[in-house]
């Protein structure tokens, strides 16, 4: 099993490429220019392991929610490599990942940056993923006063009354995940992305 992961969604993009038992990965802040170096980034970790893209069975990707450029530059690179090399996409939500990077609490509240007053938000089991305003946050953590907060890029979220704890989203959770939800796996026709653009307000 030969699976190449893409995550273009927050701050930082990623590239990981993982098989039973090879991990390697590379991580950056690129801002502007991840249409530029995404495919030198994939392309160093593929001639490090003697690859070609013939070699990748499945091709993880983040979904969103995030960053709308970013989002699409990683959807249509790797759908692009999935459809040329006829390998299985599998789609793994941001907030899911940076969840998993975190790894040390059931009860997580994962935001990140929507701009104009919004996040992207969820807690698993208690609140769906969703775009919220500040004031949807605020009013649910009255109700929730005891979970932790993380997020990708703290400083970008206009909510400093909240201790909110920086979290790098990690490759292999990623790839965890990925492998988790491989009988799900679609072809790259298929592929949806979770903008998450409309509010959802808090229940």
């Amino acid at each position: 099993m030969n699976m190449l992961a893409i995550d273009c969604c927050l701050k930082l993009t990623g590239v990981a490429f993982m098989t039973d038992d090879v991990f390697d990965s590379e991580q950056y802040d690129l801002g502007r220019c991840q249409s530029n170096e995404l495919p030198l980034m994939t392309e160093r970790i593929m001639r490090r392991h003697d690859l070609s893209f013939d070699d990748i069975d499945y091709v993880a990707l983040t979904n969103g929610p995030g960053y709308f450029t970013g989002i699409r530059v990683g959807a249509s690179y790797a759908s692009g490599i999935a459809y040329a090399s006829c390998a299985r996409m599998i789609t793994v939500s941001s907030l899911d990942v940076l969840a998993h990077s975190f790894g040390r609490n059931d009860k997580v509240l994962v935001i990140v940056y929507a701009g104009h007053g919004f996040v992207y938000a969820k807690c698993e089991g208690i609140l769906e993923a969703g775009e919220y305003s500040h004031d949807d946050i605020l009013w649910w953590l009255k109700d929730n006063p005891d979970v932790q907060i993380i997020s990708d890029d703290p400083e970008r979220i206009s909510l400093s009354e909240l201790a909110i704890m920086r979290v790098k989203p990690d490759m292999h959770s990623l790839c965890e995940l990925a492998c988790e939800k491989m009988n799900s796996a679609i072809n790259p026709m298929n592929l949806e992305i979770s903008y998450y653009r409309a509010p959802q307000g808090v229940n």
